[in-house]
């Protein structure tokens, strides 16, 4: 029998014994799902039960008194599996398919202990092991992607990096060119002169920001994360005194109350929250004084940073597109800005391992919310 040996089953001791076990076989014998085949010392069919029947497609008077590994016999490969008493195996059927079958091995013994048989139970695990084999595959497939995205990443960080490195030097050397026009020759041309060199130089500073933007997102994704305790009360504190030059600011009611102490990399941390407090300065409807308001809460084993304004807020179906590289709602004429700030902040939250979404404020403009783990 390719199965091997199992566990021992005594036959013939006492009456209520063998009542028990002879119950119990029955039991087994007559269930849909499990087979039970009783074999003699010789491996030859004693008694074939029914699910057996069905799972091999052999009938009982066929089968009895056959050896069992030539009704089932091994369709080669080697044990899917196997441990004391119980293998899984692939068999043949009658009609030339196969299955894996588990199987749990007992060697009967008479009442003298002497060798009598022996019972095999087996169940069909094929769909099981067809659906651990899609889950490896599925798996595999899922780091093999992941693996891809993280070098389609790093590649893109790196091109951002060179690109916006080997661009600054040509661009210093235009902008500079162009602002000296711009100085020396301001009214001395006509109207029109004076336009172009305004746009000449409003397009060399535009295209700064969009390098200096490029390189900050290159710096986030290579740069190591030092994460430490980090309050987030004198972030904002920070933040604060770095944008009271911006315009704007200087009329900006800006409130925080009961922050918690994260654990972040504080510089990455303190470029989120600058991000964020600029743009809900920025964008405000006119003569409109700007609200902001960042609050904190506990729940889902992270800390839950929100970040309120009373700004011109963000319609439904534009709140995924923001998070794109220069994604932008607003003409530059109208609101200044790069569209890079978003998408620095969700790369930096998730680095952290948290998420950010956009949604409504209750000051009636928009709330960015972000989540870092506690």
């Amino acid at each position: 029998m390719g199965s091997g040996p199992g566990r021992g089953l005594t036959v013939g001791g006492a009456p209520d014994t063998e009542r028990r076990a002879e119950a119990l076989l029955r039991a087994l014998v007559t269930s849909p799902d499990i087979a039970v085949v009783t074999l003699d010392p010789d491996g030859v069919v004693v008694e074939w039960g029914p699910t057996a029947a069905t799972m091999f497609g052999h009938a009982a008077a066929d089968a009895e008194g056959r050896p069992f590994d030539a009704l089932a016999p091994l369709a080669g490969g080697g044990d899917a599996h196997a441990d004391p008493g119980y293998v899984e195996q692939r068999r043949v059927r009658a009609d030339g398919t196969t299955l894996t079958v588990g199987t749990t091995a007992a060697t009967v013994t008479d009442a003298r202990g002497a060798p009598a048989g022996s019972v095999l139970v087996m169940r069909d695990v094929s769909d099981r092991l067809a659906a651990e084999a899609a889950l490896a595959d599925a798996h595999r497939e899922l780091e093999e992607r992941n693996a891809a995205l993280r070098r389609s990443n790093s590649e893109l960080e790196q091109f951002a990096s060179v690109a916006s490195h080997d661009l600054s030097e040509p661009l210093r050397a235009v902008s500079g060119m162009v602002e000296l026009l711009a100085r020396r020759y301001a009214g001395r041309l006509d109207g029109d002169a004076d336009e172009f060199i305004g746009f000449a130089v409003d397009g060399c500073r535009r295209m700064r920001s969009l390098i200096d933007g490029l390189l900050a997102y290159s710096r986030v994704g290579r740069a190591e994360l030092r994460p430490q305790p980090v309050d987030l009360a004198e972030v904002l504190a920070t933040v604060a005194s770095s944008l009271r030059a911006q315009p704007g600011f200087t009329s900006t009611t800006l409130r925080w109350h009961d922050l918690p102490v994260v654990t972040a990399d504080r510089a990455q941390l303190t470029s989120v929250m600058q991000n964020l407090v600029s743009n809900a300065v920025k964008f405000v409807a006119p003569g409109v004084e700007p609200e902001v308001e960042v609050a904190a809460r506990a729940g889902d084993g992270c800390w839950h940073i929100a970040v309120s304004d009373n700004g011109v807020g963000i319609e439904p179906r534009f709140r995924e597109r923001i998070f794109g590289m220069f994604q932008r709602l607003h003409p530059a004429d109208e609101y200044a800005g790069t569209g890079i700030g978003l998408t620095l902040c969700q790369r930096i939250v998730e680095r952290h391992g948290g998420t950010i979404v956009v949604g409504d404020s209750a000051l009636g403009g928009t709330c960015v919310e972000f989540t870092l783990p506690s």
